[in-house]
């Protein structure tokens, strides 16, 4: 019989955050499994007031990347410890626009990453999950 790890489930400091349990859907915002922390889809949520983050693309991007530092540091991790990234945009044509931003967040060695486009629920421009070394 293999051996269980344990598993945690990864709950942002800030409740606004928290968007699966503020709608009830069937997941975490992140979980932790043994050494590797693995964060849910996230959209550009406002941290302030919880409402989501409609803006220019730019922004959206921004704001999930925030919110992803945000929850990582909540499982006290960091972006330097993300070794995977899956970025989903409802516009392809975004890429280059989210290619700059997303150099803000990782300007030198850049994790693994996987880009692509399609409908995204609630009108969000973008989501975007990982997957980090847990400290």
């Amino acid at each position: 019989m293999t051996e269980k790890l344990p598993r945690s489930v990864v709950e942002p400091k800030n409740p606004r955050l928290n968007v699966s349990r503020g709608a009830n859907l069937p997941h975490v915002p992140g979980i932790r499994v043994g050494d590797y922390i693995f964060l849910s889809g996230m959209g550009p949520i406002d941290p302030r007031t919880g409402e989501r983050n409609h803006g220019p693309i730019a922004e959206q991007i921004r704001t999930t990347l925030s919110n992803m530092r945000h929850m990582l540091e909540s499982a006290d991790s960091s972006l330097e410890r993300v070794v995977r990234v899956h970025v989903v945009l409802a516009d392809i044509s975004h890429m280059a626009e989210m290619d700059r931003v997303y150099r803000e967040f990782f300007p030198v060695d850049p994790p693994a990453r996987t880009a692509w486009s399609m409908q995204l629920r609630f009108g969000n421009g973008c989501e975007i999950e990982c997957v980090a070394l847990a400290n």
